[in-house]
């Protein structure tokens, strides 16, 4: 559920802080969300909601209205944010106790100078690190356990083969449960000449894919093969394109389908539009009344049809791909694993698998 649109960093690899909320009236209201909140929940009581923006904390009283009503309401709620208005011991203990039940903040590097450059804000990687130390200590001091507060890392030509370094700085010295990777994909909010995507695509697939599985050997991530070749697969899909500074409006496509949004997933933005997908190159429906939204989802199998033979770069989004990152613990804790490294490698993997398996 998309809640405003502006932001307060510059990344080079986005658009939407170029946008504003001037049109705010037009937004859905607050009883409007709880109705479709409300109606969710009935659908899919085990359901996950992901707060969105723009930075979706610039605007509190929003953010935690959400939060609120999904957990009266019994939903996960997960949020994205770029660390910035997490500030102090007091917001992060309201985060915990108050915030999503799971809290991700954006950081592209342990190197700061790479991190500020691609966040178009000096500064920014002290602001996002402070907010994640932030919220392990106060998690600690609170016995909250059930929060889980995790990294989305973007994964481009200037970062991937520290990879291994990146882990550990997000493991280990901050002490987060979990590196997400989202890799590369045309500048989001779209872009009429898309130079980030053009010039930062160039990944070795091969050296990548080698790096990733060091990663999970030496960290015990239990990376889920079948993710890992989509991922080979994806950049051996951008290798030798000619028409990457288009962006979205690139005629390359991913060679194989990965993408299964239209099964699972309800994008709402800020007027109470309905889609499959972030895209708006598939139909939407306006959510008005009660009803509206389990109308939506049975009876949008035309669009599922459609999307079905859709192979843009988005398909190897964390929020949208078929394939989790990572092994379930069944599936990961195998019996030839006993002992102490299998309840280890068992414990990490209950920590860290949450979203993969509910957005």
């Amino acid at each position: 559920m998309q809640i405003n649109k502006r932001c307060n960093l510059k990344c080079t690899h986005c658009t939407f802080w170029h946008d504003t909320d001037d049109d705010k009236l037009n937004y859905l209201d607050r009883a409007a969300k709880h109705r479709l909140l409300r109606e969710f929940a009935e659908m899919n009581p085990l359901g996950a909601v992901v707060i969105c923006g723009g930075e979706s904390m610039l605007d509190l009283d929003d953010y935690f209205d959400l939060c609120n009503q999904c957990r009266v309401l019994g939903l996960t709620c997960l949020s994205v944010v770029n660390g910035t208005r997490i500030r102090s011991a007091a917001m992060a203990e309201r985060m915990i106790l108050e915030g999503p039940h799971e809290i991700s903040v954006s950081l592209n590097s342990q190197n700061p100078q790479l991190h500020d450059e691609t966040r178009g804000v000096e500064g920014a990687f002290n602001k996002a690190v402070t907010a994640l130390r932030l919220l392990v200590d106060a998690r600690r001091r609170l016995k909250e356990s059930k929060t889980k507060i995790y990294v989305m890392g973007l994964i481009f030509d200037q970062n991937y083969r520290d990879l291994e370094g990146f882990y550990d700085f997000v493991l280990n010295d901050i002490g987060a449960d979990k590196l997400k990777l989202n890799f590369l994909q045309p500048t989001f909010g779209g872009a009429e000449v898309d130079r980030f995507f053009a010039d930062h695509h160039k990944i070795d697939p091969d050296a990548l894919i080698a790096i990733i599985k060091k990663c999970d050997e030496k960290f015990k991530i239990g990376c889920n093969p079948a993710w890992i070749d989509n991922v080979k697969m994806y950049f051996d899909s951008l290798d030798g394109a000619d028409d990457l500074s288009e962006g979205w409006a690139s005629k390359t496509e991913t060679t194989k389908h990965i993408c299964n949004t239209y099964e699972r997933n309800i994008m709402i933005d800020h007027y109470g539009v309905a889609r499959l997908c972030f895209s708006t190159g598939f139909r939407g429906v306006p959510l008005k009344a009660d009803g509206d939204l389990r109308r939506f989802w049975f009876e949008t199998n035309d669009v599922r049809t459609e999307m079905r033979s859709c192979n843009k770069f988005c398909g190897i989004s964390h929020s949208v791909r078929r394939e989790s990152s990572t092994l379930s613990p069944a599936e990961y804790a195998k019996p030839s694993r006993t002992g102490a490294t299998a309840r280890h490698e068992l414990k990490y993997l209950q920590t860290t698998n949450m979203t993969d398996k509910c957005t």
